[in-house]
């Protein structure tokens, strides 16, 4: 890059019209990653259409703007209310939200903002610096070495289930089954669809996200909903948030590197993405934190990591696109239609031919950067303060609905409603039993990528041996750099323990952790539950399998199986060394099966009865059941929230976002 062109492209940044471009395109963008179910490749989708009438260097901007804050705005749910905004801000719910629960959610958001200011800017030198090589080097990555990145991403499970390793590798096996229902990756076989049209495409990750993380705390909500948001007073914690946050991102400048380089790193990956890159970030966090214990209870690196990973992957999936021409993730491929439309060819040819364009464009994600931080700020400050002023009693419906509608958003099908519901009943029992939800996730995720790699893998292996195809998972050099990765990252835990345990047992931060249950609290042997569960599970599973091709068969029955080692061994850990767990599913308060059953009715009669129709009496009905006056004003009172809160919702889904909402025999 030239001063000329240099110049040239700051000049066409820095104007008024643009910079107005990039201010909306931020709210907007913060917005839709804040809705669950609102991902960033429907924001990207819904803002190409208005990029027609501007002119080449704006539209990108304008969408790169996007891009970046609709990542980056999936942390203000994931903080607040367990939900990842974005698939990218999963990891961000394991510290973040348990900081909220402890009045620390100003730090928080604040921590995640600076971290995705930061991860932006370091992921943009990056793409700067390094786009053409880089481009050339995720090129060598072929389906082998998918699959070990798969396989090493899911050594993570060994890290995040240190409490019980035997049911986080379960969970995680279970998050693979899950992601088989459907089509094939190859052969196109239909697998796992339970005689049901709805089940052929798939098992939709958002709506299981939703469900697995948010349902859960709903539930927990319902217990007790005349309780605070936070469990302590937040007050005490709002002083001295900003520079605390400022300490944890800037005063760990290592930890914020090392996340950047993983994130821009994974994003050039076709096909990787974000919600790899903040898990493997997290888990690298963790490994080299002098605390890993803390992880999972509100440690501020824990968010760091995942918010500086995730961004840094935005400016990683641009550098396929423009220097070959491959998009690197779903928002990217959107990217690369908006280039076309306006007549401009991704590339190699794209930096000698419209070199001062395409220089502005990369450019532009400094400037987007630093201002989404600052809008980040306002945003963050005033969605907390809202939320915890908020009585639980108008939290629950209030996220219920956006549950609903969310996952009704993005395939506009009934079914994914059913399936999140349906998601976060299991996740919060599988939770109660010492089951690790992250580990379920990251199998889901994982799942689809290791398949695919392996099966391809050994239809390239055919080439080098028809006998013993599978020797080119072993072979290439990637592939073995990675293996060794792998084994390193699935041992270490293990590694770590035997240390600590030479220096004398656990710290005093783990001590400080530990569960606390009340005196003569009734407990579950959990390993007999739960293998139950795992040995049910495996044989639903077993009993769909059909005369599929081989290449289709060969992964599920492989996960069958030892998914059922699995259950056995928890069996018999039960009997020998049983974990006794006090469960709160087994004890259902009234106002938790209210929510259960109006919950479960509102979801299956949505797109029978009518949407609107539908969230109101629900909404309404959990309004009055846990409003604290009564006759009119109760009534009243209910009616008028829940008027408000769906009108509200709806508008901005259906009038400004443009989302389909079903509708029935009413309305």
């Amino acid at each position: 890059m030239t001063m000329q062109i240099f110049m040239e492209s700051i000049a066409a940044i820095f104007t008024l019209q643009n910079m107005l471009f990039m201010f909306v395109a931020i709210v907007f963008g913060m917005m839709a990653g804040a809705l669950p179910g609102f991902t960033a490749t429907m924001a990207v989708a819904l803002m190409v259409p208005f990029t027609f009438t501007m002119s080449p260097v704006s539209g990108l901007i304008t969408i790169g703007a996007l891009y970046c804050a609709t990542i980056f705005g999936g942390s203000f749910s994931a903080i607040l209310l367990n939900t990842p905004g974005t698939p990218s801000s999963i990891g961000t719910c394991f510290d973040g939200y348990p900081m909220a629960r402890q009045g620390r959610g100003k730090e928080a958001i604040y921590t995640a903002t600076i971290g995705s200011g930061v991860g932006g800017v370091v992921g943009t030198f990056g793409l700067i610096l390094f786009a053409v090589p880089l481009a050339r080097a995720a090129l060598r990555f072929g389906p082998p070495e998918f699959f070990w990145v798969a396989i090493f991403g899911l050594t993570i499970i060994s890290s995040i289930s240190e409490e019980s390793l035997l049911k986080g590798i379960a969970a995680g096996f279970i998050g693979i089954l899950i992601s088989m229902i459907g089509i094939a990756p190859v052969g196109g076989d239909m697998r796992f669809d339970f005689g049901m049209v709805s089940f052929q495409g798939g098992v939709e990750i958002v709506s299981v996200l939703i469900g697995f993380f948010c349902i859960p705390e709903i539930f927990r909500m319902a217990m007790d909903p005349s309780a605070s948001y936070s469990e302590v007073n937040s007050v005490q914690h709002e002083k001295g948030a900003l520079k605390r946050a400022f300490n944890n991102v800037i005063g760990h400048p290592l930890a914020s590197l090392r996340a950047s380089i993983l994130g821009l790193i994974i994003g050039i990956l076709p096909g990787a993405g974000g919600n790899i890159a903040n898990l493997i970030a997290y888990n690298e966090a963790k490994r080299a934190s002098k605390h890993p214990e803390t992880f999972g209870h509100g440690e501020p690196q824990g968010v760091v990591a995942t918010e500086v990973s995730n961004n840094a992957v935005v400016e990683g999936a641009m550098v396929p696109l423009l220097a070959l021409g491959i998009p690197g993730s779903p928002p990217a491929a959107i990217i690369y239609g908006a280039l076309l439309l306006q007549g401009l060819s991704p590339g190699p040819q794209l930096f000698t031919r419209n070199a001062s364009l395409v220089y502005a464009f990369m450019l532009s994600f400094f400037v987007a950067n630093i201002l989404m931080t600052i809008v980040g700020f306002f945003a963050g400050k005033g969605m907390y303060k809202a939320v915890i002023k908020v009585p639980i009693r108008i939290l629950i419906p209030t996220i219920l609905f956006l549950t609903v509608l969310g996952s009704y958003a993005i395939r506009n099908n009934p079914m994914d409603v059913i399936i999140m519901f349906v998601s976060g009943i299991v996740g919060y029992i599988l939770k109660d039993l010492g089951f690790n939800t992250g580990a379920f996730v990251l199998g889901l995720i994982l799942g689809p990528i290791a398949e695919r790699g392996f099966v391809q893998g050994l239809l390239m292996g055919n080439n080098v041996s028809m006998t013993t195809p599978w020797i080119i998972l072993f072979t290439r050099p990637l592939s073995i750099a990675l293996i060794v990765l792998s084994a390193f990252s699935a041992a270490w835990p293990f590694i770590r323990a035997a240390f600590r345990k030479k220096k004398g047992g656990a710290t005093i931060v783990a001590a400080a952790l530990g569960k606390t249950e009340a005196p003569g609290a009734k407990k579950l042997n959990t390993d007999y539950v739960g293998g139950a569960i795992i040995l049910a599970i495996t044989a639903i599973f077993f009993f769909q399998i059909k005369e599929w091709s081989r290449y289709a068969t060969m992964a599920p029955k492989s996960v069958l199986f030892i998914l059922a080692l699995f259950g056995l061994a928890l069996l018999i850990k039960g009997r020998l060394k049983p974990e006794m767990i006090t469960t709160t599913f087994t004890k259902l308060s009234k106002s938790l099966v209210l929510v259960l059953v109006v919950g479960l009715l509102w979801v299956f009669l949505l797109d029978k009865i009518g949407f609107l129709v539908t969230s109101f009496i629900a909404f309404f009905t959990i309004m009055f059941a846990f409003h604290p006056k009564k006759g009119a004003a109760r009534i009243i009172g209910a009616a008028a929230v829940a008027v408000g809160v769906i009108a509200a919702l709806y508008l901005v889904f259906v009038k400004f976002l443009l989302v389909s909402l079903p509708t029935g025999i009413l309305i």
